[in-house]
């Protein structure tokens, strides 16, 4: 727009000039024409702004990372065409704000032409790089003169469906969940089944012959090479185990993090169902206070990562706080916490240790485990000898004299 007003400036000045230095007629007509013309390019374009209609559309609120699906679709209900229709979006991530501060906020531009009566559908190249809720909202309208010179609002009445938000999940975790994690995991019970095999490779339900079909990570191999012939271990079926994820999400954390985080959770989520293995998500959710929910099938989840995908980032230590003042014992719970953001700092996290021993003395679970992007090697041998178990997102699983990993 400001090269158009400049190119007409210079266009006048130029006409001005020529209608001073000489005494033509046409040149006369000419620089009144000039004169006019913005005047004549605005009575058409005030129309057509105050005629136009747009919407916003989605075609899926739950995708992976990549392309925004958001379809914008303007129509012009004037008998004179829009030179340039600009559309202005806010975007905004919900994972991780504080409050009303938004870690990832952004601004993007969609212009197009129509002609009159005209309608068009636009697909804003747009890239959802990060997890979580992505709000977008359509800020303003406007509408150009066929001169490029004057840029007009678009009534904010003449605007349908103009907010959207649409959940961006985590990338699946690179490494599969198998048999052997189970137990990582806590699968193990303190009661097993005495009919039935399961899927608990920490109890042995009964030793037989291999038969085809059988997995080959349950084959006993000292077994049968004594034995001369193939031995399949079945494994054991907990008949109350219980596991209970609880998420903190600290300001500051960095997205990647986040993403991390929660495609742990994602990941051992699909993994439990997949074995019909019922347990539960614990957050700090909008009003400050702790949630948990029960997931016992993929609906469950989908309500889960509504919420999880928008979860607010939080102090230190909060949610460990919360869950350890509302707990009841629980002989048969694995507790899994994860943390997503600022590393531990043992000089500074003297509180959290003492709350993490206290939940095992408690007896709030039966079973701790801290999972986290990263922990020093001090830390780590400290939470160990309180009882609590320190795993890194990436799946290893921290022991005493393991060198520590950034």
């Amino acid at each position: 727009m400001a090269v158009n007003r400049i190119a007409y400036l210079y266009t006048l000045l130029l006409s001005f000039i020529f209608f001073v230095l000489f005494d033509v007629y046409l040149l006369h007509l000419f620089f009144l024409f000039l004169l006019l013309l913005p005047l004549f390019s605005l009575l058409i374009a005030i129309p057509a702004c105050r005629a136009l209609r747009y919407r916003m559309d989605i075609e899926d609120d739950i995708v992976p990372k990549g392309p925004c699906p958001v379809r914008l679709a303007v129509k012009n209900g004037s008998v004179f065409p829009c030179a340039c229709v600009r559309v202005q979006l806010d975007r905004r991530n919900a994972l991780g704000r504080v409050g009303e501060t938004y870690t990832e906020v952004s601004e993007e531009s969609v212009q197009c032409s129509l002609g009159a009566h005209g309608v068009l559908s636009l697909h804003p190249s747009i890239k959802l790089l990060h997890c979580g809720r992505v709000d977008l909202t359509i800020r303003r309208v406007s509408v150009c003169d066929l001169l490029g010179l004057f840029r007009l609002p678009v009534p904010a009445c003449n605007g349908a469906s103009v907010s959207c938000s649409i959940y961006v999940l985590p990338e699946l975790q690179n490494r599969s969940i198998q048999t052997d994690d189970a137990a990582d995991l806590g699968l193990d019970s303190a009661t097993y089944s005495t009919e039935r095999a399961g899927n608990d490779p920490s109890e042995i339900f009964q030793l037989r012959d291999y038969r085809d079909g059988d997995p080959r990570h349950s084959v006993h191999w000292k077994l049968s090479s004594r034995m001369n012939r193939l031995i399949v271990r079945e494994f054991g079926l907990p008949l109350n185990a219980s596991l209970h994820f609880l998420l903190e999400l600290r300001a500051g954390a960095e997205p990647a993090a986040s993403e991390t985080m929660l495609g742990a959770v994602l990941a051992f989520s699909e993994y439990l169902m997949a074995r019909k293995v019922t347990h539960s998500v614990s957050w700090i959710g909008e009003e400050g206070s702790l949630q948990a929910l029960s997931v016992t099938d993929a609906d469950a989840l989908a309500s889960v990562l509504h919420d999880l995908l928008a979860l607010p980032a939080t102090e230190r230590w909060r949610a460990l706080e919360l869950y350890s003042a509302q707990a009841v014992p629980q002989t048969e719970t694995h507790l899994v916490y994860l943390v997503a953001g600022a590393r531990w700092k043992s000089a500074e996290d003297e509180d959290a240790k003492q709350i993490l021993g206290n939940l095992l003395d408690r007896n709030i679970c039966r079973r701790l485990t801290l999972m986290t992007e990263r922990c020093p090697q001090q830390a780590a041998k400290d939470l160990l000898s309180l009882g609590c178990e320190v795993q890194l997102f990436g799946g290893r699983i921290f022991e005493p004299d393991a060198e520590e990993v950034e």
